[in-house]
């Protein structure tokens, strides 16, 4: 009988701990729009589909796939990730995923803008928190592309001032 007692609150555990959605800090990025004039950007190595993902979701460019077309070239470099802490799912799984929990996870997120012979460098720390609770299994934000590529936006308009 304590074996099923068991099974049946490692099983809800697990599936409370399963619902999740994504964060973006400075909270002031959440909202950000951006005014200023897109640019048609070619990306040269458009094989890193996440990277690329992000990039047309922050909307900074108008991505375009003529090369011929565009006002600059954009080279995308793979995304690194530093991982948080995972003691926080204890507690997640201890009151059956009611106290929700946060692990700040931050990324790297690198591309080289080429205008003529000009190239810029943008190195942009993205930081991105995952928030596990069980109320988050009706939520629909769950796309990661899409919060990333808002940190893009204000993290590439903080660091151009």
């Amino acid at each position: 009988m304590k074996r099923i007692h068991l099974l049946i609150l490692g099983l809800l555990a697990t599936l409370c701990s399963s619902c999740y959605s994504y964060k973006i800090y400075p909270k002031e990025y959440r909202k950000l729009e951006n005014d200023n004039v897109k640019r048609n950007a070619y990306v040269e190595n458009d094989t890193l589909k996440k990277e690329l993902k992000i990039l047309a979701s922050s909307e900074l460019f108008k991505i375009t796939s003529d090369s011929t077309k565009a006002d600059l070239k954009v080279k995308l470099y793979p995304m690194k990730k530093s991982l948080s802490c995972g003691q926080p799912m204890i507690v997640s799984m201890l009151t059956v995923g009611q106290l929700p929990v946060y692990f700040p996870d931050k990324y790297l997120f690198r591309f080289d803008e080429i205008e003529k012979d000009k190239i810029t460098q943008r190195n942009l720390e993205l930081k991105i928190a995952q928030r596990i609770w069980f109320w988050d299994m009706f939520a629909f934000n769950k796309k990661f592309e899409k919060k990333a590529g808002r940190a893009v936006l204000g993290e590439y308009i903080t660091n151009k001032k």
